[in-house]
Protein backbone atom coordinates (compact mmCIF):
# COMPACT_ATOMS: atom_id res chain seq x y z
CA UNK A 1 0.00 0.00 0.00
CA UNK A 2 1.19 3.41 -1.06
CA UNK A 3 1.02 6.58 0.72
CA UNK A 4 -1.05 7.93 -1.98
CA UNK A 5 -3.91 5.51 -2.13
CA UNK A 6 -4.84 6.70 1.56
CA UNK A 7 -6.83 9.94 2.20
CA UNK A 8 -6.82 10.07 6.23
CA UNK A 9 -8.50 13.20 6.17
CA UNK A 10 -11.66 11.86 4.56
CA UNK A 11 -11.33 8.24 6.08
CA UNK A 12 -10.75 6.57 2.75
CA UNK A 13 -8.27 4.10 1.34
CA UNK A 14 -8.49 3.31 -2.39
CA UNK A 15 -6.47 1.07 -4.35
CA UNK A 16 -7.00 -1.66 -6.51
CA UNK A 17 -6.26 -5.24 -6.04
CA UNK A 18 -3.26 -5.98 -7.16
CA UNK A 19 -4.03 -9.56 -8.59
CA UNK A 20 -7.26 -8.76 -10.29
CA UNK A 21 -6.47 -4.71 -10.72
CA UNK A 22 -10.18 -4.34 -9.62
CA UNK A 23 -10.61 -0.67 -7.88
CA UNK A 24 -11.21 -0.63 -4.03
CA UNK A 25 -12.38 2.24 -2.05
CA UNK A 26 -12.83 1.63 2.01
CA UNK A 27 -13.74 3.52 4.73
CA UNK A 28 -10.81 3.38 7.73
CA UNK A 29 -11.91 2.90 10.76
CA UNK A 30 -11.03 5.92 13.22
CA UNK A 31 -8.62 3.64 15.62
CA UNK A 32 -6.45 2.95 11.81
CA UNK A 33 -6.61 7.00 11.10
CA UNK A 34 -4.77 7.24 14.18
CA UNK A 35 -2.54 4.26 13.84
CA UNK A 36 -1.53 5.35 10.43
CA UNK A 37 -0.71 9.06 11.25
CA UNK A 38 1.62 7.79 13.65
CA UNK A 39 3.65 5.72 11.15
CA UNK A 40 6.94 7.28 9.75
CA UNK A 41 7.27 7.88 5.90
CA UNK A 42 9.71 6.59 4.24
CA UNK A 43 9.14 6.83 0.77
CA UNK A 44 6.25 5.81 -1.45
CA UNK A 45 5.13 2.74 0.57
CA UNK A 46 3.55 2.66 4.11
CA UNK A 47 5.13 -0.08 5.53
CA UNK A 48 8.47 -1.36 6.03
CA UNK A 49 10.30 -3.49 7.90
CA UNK A 50 12.80 -2.31 11.01
CA UNK A 51 15.49 -2.24 8.65
CA UNK A 52 13.43 -0.40 6.27
CA UNK A 53 12.62 -3.20 3.80
CA UNK A 54 8.95 -3.68 2.60
CA UNK A 55 7.25 -6.40 3.89
CA UNK A 56 6.31 -8.19 0.45
CA UNK A 57 8.79 -6.84 -2.62
CA UNK A 58 9.55 -8.52 -5.32
CA UNK A 59 12.61 -10.55 -5.69
CA UNK A 60 14.72 -10.68 -9.19
CA UNK A 61 13.61 -12.06 -12.51
CA UNK A 62 11.94 -15.29 -10.51
CA UNK A 63 8.64 -14.27 -10.07
CA UNK A 64 8.72 -15.15 -6.93
CA UNK A 65 8.29 -12.27 -3.77
CA UNK A 66 10.23 -11.93 -0.45
CA UNK A 67 7.17 -12.33 2.20
CA UNK A 68 8.34 -11.55 5.20
CA UNK A 69 5.40 -10.69 6.60
CA UNK A 70 4.63 -14.06 6.25
CA UNK A 71 7.97 -15.50 7.78
CA UNK A 72 7.10 -12.86 11.39
CA UNK A 73 3.41 -14.30 11.55
CA UNK A 74 4.72 -17.35 11.62
CA UNK A 75 7.11 -16.83 14.36
CA UNK A 76 4.40 -14.78 15.96
CA UNK A 77 1.71 -18.10 16.17
CA UNK A 78 5.06 -20.04 17.89
CA UNK A 79 6.14 -17.54 20.55
CA UNK A 80 2.61 -16.91 21.26
CA UNK A 81 1.93 -20.79 21.58
CA UNK A 82 -0.74 -20.88 19.33
CA UNK A 83 -0.86 -23.99 16.98
CA UNK A 84 -2.26 -24.11 13.37
CA UNK A 85 -3.10 -26.43 11.14
CA UNK A 86 -1.11 -26.84 7.97
CA UNK A 87 -1.12 -24.07 5.49
CA UNK A 88 -2.63 -21.24 8.40
CA UNK A 89 -0.73 -18.31 7.68
CA UNK A 90 -0.95 -14.48 7.51
CA UNK A 91 -3.04 -15.11 4.26
CA UNK A 92 -5.93 -16.60 6.28
CA UNK A 93 -6.61 -13.23 7.93
CA UNK A 94 -8.51 -11.99 4.88
CA UNK A 95 -9.97 -15.53 4.64
CA UNK A 96 -11.10 -14.15 8.68
CA UNK A 97 -11.90 -10.62 7.43
CA UNK A 98 -14.22 -11.93 4.83
CA UNK A 99 -15.99 -14.22 6.84
CA UNK A 100 -16.63 -11.49 9.41
CA UNK A 101 -17.70 -9.07 6.63
CA UNK A 102 -19.72 -11.88 5.10
CA UNK A 103 -22.12 -11.65 8.29
CA UNK A 104 -23.51 -8.20 7.01
CA UNK A 105 -25.52 -10.19 4.83
CA UNK A 106 -24.09 -8.10 1.89
CA UNK A 107 -22.38 -10.65 -0.73
CA UNK A 108 -21.74 -7.75 -3.01
CA UNK A 109 -19.91 -5.36 -0.28
CA UNK A 110 -18.17 -8.38 0.23
CA UNK A 111 -17.08 -9.18 -3.39
CA UNK A 112 -16.33 -5.52 -3.41
CA UNK A 113 -14.39 -5.02 -0.46
CA UNK A 114 -12.07 -8.70 -1.69
CA UNK A 115 -11.71 -6.66 -5.11
CA UNK A 116 -13.38 -10.50 -6.98
CA UNK A 117 -14.27 -10.46 -10.14
CA UNK A 118 -17.62 -12.04 -9.17
CA UNK A 119 -19.41 -13.39 -6.22
CA UNK A 120 -18.55 -16.73 -6.85
CA UNK A 121 -14.84 -16.42 -6.00
CA UNK A 122 -15.87 -14.05 -3.01
CA UNK A 123 -17.78 -16.95 -1.72
CA UNK A 124 -14.72 -19.28 -1.82
CA UNK A 125 -13.43 -17.05 1.03
CA UNK A 126 -15.92 -17.13 3.40
CA UNK A 127 -15.41 -20.13 5.54
CA UNK A 128 -18.82 -20.70 8.16
CA UNK A 129 -22.08 -18.16 7.47
CA UNK A 130 -24.05 -21.18 9.55
CA UNK A 131 -25.84 -18.15 11.17
CA UNK A 132 -26.90 -16.90 7.66
CA UNK A 133 -27.79 -20.30 6.47
CA UNK A 134 -29.81 -20.87 9.52
CA UNK A 135 -31.12 -17.77 8.92
CA UNK A 136 -32.51 -18.04 5.58
CA UNK A 137 -33.82 -21.71 6.36
CA UNK A 138 -36.10 -19.82 9.46
CA UNK A 139 -37.47 -17.45 7.05
CA UNK A 140 -38.33 -19.77 4.63
CA UNK A 141 -40.29 -21.68 7.63
CA UNK A 142 -42.32 -18.49 8.55
CA UNK A 143 -43.43 -18.27 4.98
CA UNK A 144 -44.65 -21.55 5.13
CA UNK A 145 -45.55 -22.43 8.44
CA UNK A 146 -47.88 -20.11 10.06
CA UNK A 147 -47.56 -20.23 13.66
CA UNK A 148 -46.32 -17.69 16.35
CA UNK A 149 -42.54 -19.18 16.46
Amino acid sequence: MTWKNLDLEKGRMSMPRGKTGIARDLVLWPETIAALKSVPRHGEFVFHTKRGNLWVAPVGGSGRNRDTISKEFAKLLRKAGIETEKGVCFYTLRRTAATLAARSQDPFAVQKLLGHADLKMASVYVQDVSEQTDRAVNNVRKLIVQDDS
